[in-house]
């Protein structure tokens, strides 16, 4: 489906420990009026950055607008299986055919400038463009890929953004303090627009109440503690909302979706009806139960630990059990010491991918086990009916994982 030449070579640059490239986007929006400049006719933007919770957060109020009637282009990554699963519509992803259409008009700009004219992301980011553009979307949900300011999404002339929770995280780009970090998300502000963010940390907020100011923009902060956990869903200012995600994270994204509907004028029927409707792969994602095995993309340190905080809610006497694959250029050594925290038992594997860690790489930590593959934890572990497994780490397990688990528990 990826054009071998091109997708798969810049995705592999843009991996590299040294960088063949820099975030450039003047550059970056002189290489899209080579397609009459996409990205500002998208219909009305919603730009979300954060550290965790941007999938979620597009998602929610992609599939609220969805339920009012709208055509809604929806851009979010990493993909679990497919790469079309970036770019969908109404839910529906990209199909191969239009896939290729598009990538054939951005392969045929960039093939004779060399490897390094352009990057993954903006490919992929161009192809999302020129979709929505030819397919007429009424609003336009757009997921920040790296940061915020520099990332390739900036381009578009947003009216809404959203910045969810802030954290650290690439560190090695952003910089070291929360400051450092949440300045970057904050540059999706646009001049004369409203942003929506959770209440969070003071550092994190007084960098984005500044850039506000400076954009002359007004920014809402929503008290996301004020909520009921029901059976069935949660209530929040009096009105109810069935969910099927029942953590106290996804909840708190749910209530800034809502927000951001409310602002937008849409009717509370559809509100509701887009909160129950709403369904998300690899988020706290039960896909076997006795033992129950949970799957997880959460890769960062405070994403892991608001996910195990979760599972110890839920499950507060089982046996749990971590199984986690890293990529290399993550944090892994802080992941690893909050998996060791919550969990009675940490695993660490690995997969045929290049930028998964090796398990060799964790040969001088202490407290955890080893195993080359899912395949041998299984064949060597011993895991009682009763036990909570959870597989987290990556977005790149998921899929992984779930083949495993059909094929492994049909034999039984």
């Amino acid at each position: 489906m990826i054009e071998p030449k091109l997708f798969k070579t810049l995705y592999n640059l843009e991996h590299k420990p040294i960088k063949t490239y820099k975030y450039d986007l003047y550059l970056y929006k002189k290489f899209l009026k080579l397609f009459s400049s996409p990205q500002k006719d998208i219909g009305k933007i919603i730009h979300i950055a954060g550290t965790n919770g941007k999938g979620s957060v597009a998602g929610l109020i992609s599939q609220i607008l969805i339920d009012s009637g709208y055509r809604v282009g929806t851009y979010t990554s990493p993909h679990i299986k497919y790469v079309n699963e970036r770019i969908r519509i109404n839910n529906r992803m990209i199909s191969d055919f239009l896939f290729k259409k598009y990538e054939s008009l951005i392969y045929e700009k960039i093939k004779d400038k060399g490897k390094n004219y352009r990057t993954f992301f903006e490919a992929i980011t161009t192809l999302a463009f020129l979709f929505f553009k030819d397919k007429r979307v009424d609003f336009s949900v757009i997921e920040t890929g790296l940061g915020g300011l520099l990332d390739s999404t900036n381009v578009v002339d947003s009216s809404i953004s959203v910045i969810t929770k802030i954290d650290y995280d690439h560190t090695h780009i952003f910089g070291k303090s929360l400051k450092e970090i949440s300045y970057q998300k904050a540059g999706i502000i646009k001049k004369n627009s409203v942003c929506f963010t959770f209440d969070q940390k003071k550092d994190v907020i007084e960098v984005l109440k500044n850039v506000a100011k400076k954009q002359n923009s007004e920014l809402f902060i929503v008290d996301i503690k004020k909520f009921k956990m029901m059976k069935n869903g949660f209530e929040y200012k009096k009105e109810f909302y069935r969910f099927n995600l029942l953590y106290r994270y996804q909840i708190e994204n749910a209530i800034l979706a809502i927000e951001v509907s409310k602002f937008l004028n849409l009717k509370d029927r559809n509100i509701k009806q887009g909160i129950e409707n709403f369904k998300i792969e690899g988020r706290l994602e039960i896909v076997k139960k006795r033992p129950t095995i949970i799957i997880d993309g959460s890769h960062n340190p405070s994403a892991i630990e608001t996910t195990l905080i979760e599972i110890k809610r839920v499950y507060p006497k089982n046996f749990l059990t971590t199984i986690s694959i890293f990529m290399s250029d993550k944090n892994y050594l802080k992941s690893i010491e909050i998996l060791k925290k919550y969990s009675s038992k940490v695993i660490l594997t690995q997969i045929d991918f290049f930028r998964c860690a090796r398990i060799n790489d964790y040969d001088k930590i202490e407290g955890i086990k080893k195993y080359k593959s899912i395949e041998e934890i299984f064949r060597m572990e011993k895991f009682d009916k009763n036990d909570v497994i959870i597989f987290i780490g990556s977005f790149y397990f998921i899929d992984k994982v779930k083949n495993f688990v059909k094929k492994f528990f049909l034999k039984k």
